[in-house]
């Protein structure tokens, strides 16, 4: 966890009572939590984004984030 990621997409059906804001593509954001797949489900990753905001998200929506070498 931890893992900094991009959003690069989001889902085209959402699921019902889980509205996705379209203003978080391109958002960067740390993953907090991952609930595995389980017969047949989509794995769903728990992104703090950098402005505070919580959203769930599947993996082809979001992308890693290299660290910067400093």
């Amino acid at each position: 966890m931890g893992d900094r990621i991009r959003v690069v997409e989001l889902r085209q059906d959402p699921e019902p009572g889980e509205p996705v804001p379209a203003d978080i593509v391109g958002q960067e954001g740390a993953i907090q939590w991952v609930t595995p797949g389980y017969a047949g489900e989509k794995t769903v990753f728990e992104i703090r984004l950098d402005d505070g905001r919580i959203v769930n998200l599947y993996a082809k929506e979001i992308e890693p984030v290299e660290p910067v070498q400093a």
